[in-house]
């Protein structure tokens, strides 16, 4: 080779290499357009009651779970459980939702257990897990468990504690409104907590090996020094929980709930390119508000469930109420990026 071959070959390696370099996963700008569904089951309510949604599709169709109140209304047979547990409803086009029935949750003998709410519901590896919280009388007592199930409906729980118990400096032992997503070869558990005062409500990150049982013992905690998201903006107030995530050309999409609820929550952004580190979108991470006054949800747009559907289009689920006194619904937006 001559050197002017020589000299063109680095220059064509040259403006590759910077080419590489700066033709890294772009951010996107995403665009909701909401849908026309509104959902609440009143199977234990006199007015529609339905949040903290998350879904799955399975055997062509899709199955929402969400948290449903403790019963006002009598029902015969008397139930077993009367206080707050996860509903399941199905549908066939992610907009008309018929209820199916309760979550039927087990422990590792077989027998009945209730309390579960605010579940993510992922299909990881052909398999349906589901990371919950249980729902005790004190707040701090929360922590995130871990079921399994093969048809939707029965899940078996895969040890009878919960499987992530922060350990902190900086926050209570309480995690609640799990998130897990793949990154490499670790799974990553988002959690929301509390401050050691309780008065705010944060985000912290843990691992797990991609694969393993999920247990207990292998959890690693990466939010050692503080929490990776805390409310820090005006529209946030004292709160930031539900995060819920999506990849999408390489480019990790969080979104998550503002603000407590009966405070006219509201739905924030956040982006990151190695699915650890977020950053929230300008100029103040806020994605999607409330309603106007006189809509359904003028009292809240608040804890958002994302799901990818098998043609890769991604929809957001969200919870929502006209008043902050108001019954909650469920709605959904077609999300695009641009």
């Amino acid at each position: 080779m001559n050197g002017m071959k020589k000299i063109i070959l680095v220059l064509i390696l040259s403006v590759a290499g910077l080419c590489f370099l700066s033709c890294g996963p772009k951010v996107r700008t995403v665009t909701l357009e909401p849908m026309p569904m509104l959902y609440g089951d009143t199977s234990r309510t006199y007015v529609p009651f339905s949040k903290d949604p998350t879904v799955i599709r399975k055997d062509g169709s899709y199955l929402i779970y969400y948290s449903v109140m403790s019963y006002e209304k009598p029902v015969t047979p008397e139930p077993a459980y009367k206080g707050w547990h996860t509903g399941i409803a199905r549908s066939t086009d992610l907009v008309n939702w018929t209820r199916v029935c309760d979550l039927d949750l087990r422990d590792t003998k077989g027998n009945k257990i209730y309390g579960a709410v605010a579940p993510c519901v992922k299909v990881i590896d052909g398999q349906i897990h589901m990371f919950y919280q249980r729902f005790w009388e004190k707040a701090a007592n929360n922590n995130i468990w871990h079921a399994l199930s093969e048809d939707g409906i029965t899940f078996t729980n895969t040890c009878d504690t919960p499987v992530f118990v922060p350990e902190t400096s900086w926050s209570i032992n309480r995690s609640i409104d799990a998130e897990v997503y793949r990154v490499k070869d670790k799974l990553i558990l988002m959690f929301a907590t509390r401050d050691k005062t309780g008065t705010y409500q944060m985000l912290g990150m843990a691992e797990a090996p991609y694969g393993s049982d999920y247990g207990p013992d292998k959890w690693t905690l990466l939010s050692t020094d503080g929490p990776f998201l805390k409310p820090d903006q005006l529209w946030e107030m004292s709160c930031i929980e539900a995060p819920t995530v999506i990849k999408h050309k390489g480019v990790w999409y969080m979104f998550y709930a503002g603000a407590y609820n009966h405070e006219q929550q509201q739905i924030g952004l956040t982006t990151s390119t190695d699915g650890i580190n977020f950053t929230r979108i300008q100029p103040d991470g806020l994605l999607f508000t409330h309603g106007d006054e006189g809509t359904w949800n003028h009292g809240e747009s608040g804890h958002p469930g994302v799901f990818q559907d098998d043609d890769g289009q991604v929809y957001l689920f969200f919870q929502g109420k006209d008043s902050p006194s108001g019954n909650y619904m469920l709605s959904v937006c077609k999300v695009s990026f641009k």
